[in-house]
C-alpha cells in the first residue's frame, strides 16, 4: 500500500515516462514533485523500489515500471559484463550491459549480492554448474559474498583488471586458473606473485538462451 504523497510520486513518473518514453531525472522528478530538496525525490524512489513498484541501478534515467504481479514473482538483475572463458582479456569495470529478470525463488535474498556475467568462449564447457554446461554466450549467475576459493567449484576471477571464469587450482606458490573444456586448445593461466587478483566470485548457476530459443 502506497502512501499519497508515494502514489503521486508513482503516478508522476508513470506520466512522464508515458509522455516521453524516458524515465525522469532526480532533478527533474523534484520539480515536478514541488520539492524543496533532492532528497526528498530519492526518498520517494526507495520506498517506491522497496515496495516493488519500479525499479533501478542507478545510472541517468534508470527508474522502470514494474508489473505489480510479475513483481511478485521476479526480480531484476543486472549483467556486469563479459567475461571470457579462455584467456582474460575482457575488461571488468561495472558497466551495465543491460538486466535479466529471475525467479525470487532462485535469488531468495539479498538481491544487490547477485549479478549476471556474459560469458564469451568455451574453455569452460566441459563444466557444469547446477547441472548445467557453461557454454559460449551462457549465462552465469555470481555470488559475490561467496569467495571462500577452493579448488572444486567455478569462480569470477578479475586479474589485472580484466575478467575470466576458471576453476583454481595451488600447487606450491604457484597458481593456475584451470580450464575444464571439449576443446584441446585451451590451457590454464599461470598467474605470477605480481599478477592482482582482485575478486573471486563463485558462479552459482548457469543459463543457457541460445539453445532454449533453437
Amino acid at each position: 500500500m502506497l502512501t499519497e504523497k508515494q502514489q503521486r510520486a508513482l503516478d508522476v513518473i508513470t506520466d512522464f515516462i508515458w509522455r516521453y518514453g524516458k524515465s525522469p531525472t532526480i532533478d527533474e522528478l523534484q520539480k515536478l514533485l514541488g520539492q524543496k530538496s533532492k532528497r526528498w525525490a530519492v526518498q520517494y524512489l526507495e520506498a517506491l523500489e522497496k515496495k516493488w513498484f519500479i525499479t533501478r541501478w542507478g545510472w541517468f534515467r534508470s527508474i522502470k515500471l514494474w508489473n505489480s504481479i510479475w513483481s511478485q514473482t521476479m526480480l531484476v538483475l543486472p549483467i556486469l559484463g563479459i567475461a571470457n572463458a579462455w584467456k582474460p582479456l575482457s575488461i571488468a569495470d561495472e558497466y551495465m550491459y543491460g538486466s535479466l529478470p529471475i525467479s525470487k525463488k532462485i535469488v531468495k535474498w539479498e538481491k544487490e549480492n547477485y549479478f549476471f556475467v556474459k560469458v564469451e568462449w568455451t574453455s569452460m564447457n566441459n563444466t557444469k554448474v547446477n547441472w548445467k554446461y557453461i557454454e559460449n554466450w551462457s549465462y552465469v549467475l555470481v555470488n559475490k559474498k561467496e569467495n571462500s576459493l577452493n579448488e572444486k567449484d567455478v569462480f569470477l576471477f578479475v586479474v589485472d583488471n580484466a575478467a575470466t571464469i576458471k576453476t583454481m587450482k595451488k600447487e606450491w606458490k604457484s597458481v593456475y586458473l584451470m580450464p575444464k573444456s571439449k576443446d584441446e586448445y585451451h590451457k590454464p593461466i599461470i598467474l605470477s606473485s605480481d599478477d592482482k587478483v582482485a575478486v573471486n566470485w563463485k558462479v552459482i548457476d548457469v543459463f543457457n538462451f541460445e539453445k532454449v530459443s533453437e
